[in-house]
């Protein structure tokens, strides 16, 4: 991939895999799972962009 500095990238699951293993390797425990965030509808999200960005267009606002 011309023009992309893989330095600038990271892998954040491997990372946080690399810490659990680490971790239980060392006798520790591992913590429960943090509770997740509910999906975002993306759907809507981008209709509402588009709806809002129409206004500002036109002059109206929210």
């Amino acid at each position: 991939m011309a023009g992309v500095d893989i330095s600038q990238l990271h892998d954040d699951y491997a990372q946080a895999l690399n810490v659990l293993v680490d971790t239980l390797a060392a006798g520790g425990r591992a913590l429960p799972p943090a509770e997740s965030q509910p999906p975002v509808d993306q759907m809507a999200a981008l209709e509402a962009s588009v709806r809002d960005a129409r206004r500002a267009r036109s002059g109206h606002h929210p």
